[in-house]
């Protein structure tokens, strides 16, 4: 079977539960939900984070990055996977963010891989 390629949220829905500094670089974690019954995720090929950051005064700035390295995404069908992205070095502060990313996924057809 070969693998087919995505990038629809319709298919593989990321949600980011917390972003976090350790030793200076910049985590990000969540999950990732295949929405679908019938096909199983292989691979994560490709995954762009912007993140919003509010400061505590009001102010806002945006961090724009991709992960030092893309872990293994296996995600069979309808089950979710939950990852922690490492953006490398960074220095902010923050109060709230919100996050919006773009990735780009691997799948074949069928529930069992």
């Amino acid at each position: 079977m070969a693998a087919e390629v995505s990038g629809d949220p319709m298919m593989l829905e990321w949600t980011t539960t917390k972003v976090w500094l350790s030793g200076g670089d910049l985590c990000v974690s969540g999950t990732f939900e295949n929405r679908r019954d019938d096909i199983t995720v292989t691979a994560l090929n490709d995954f762009t984070m912007q993140i919003t950051f509010t400061r505590a005064d009001g102010t806002t700035y945006q961090f724009i990055g991709t992960p030092k390295r893309l872990p293994m995404c296996k995600v069979p069908a309808g089950e979710t996977k939950r990852l922690t992205l490492n953006f490398g070095s960074f220095e902010g502060q923050w109060k709230t963010w919100v996050t919006e990313q773009n990735y780009e996924f691997s799948y074949i057809n069928g529930a069992r891989w």
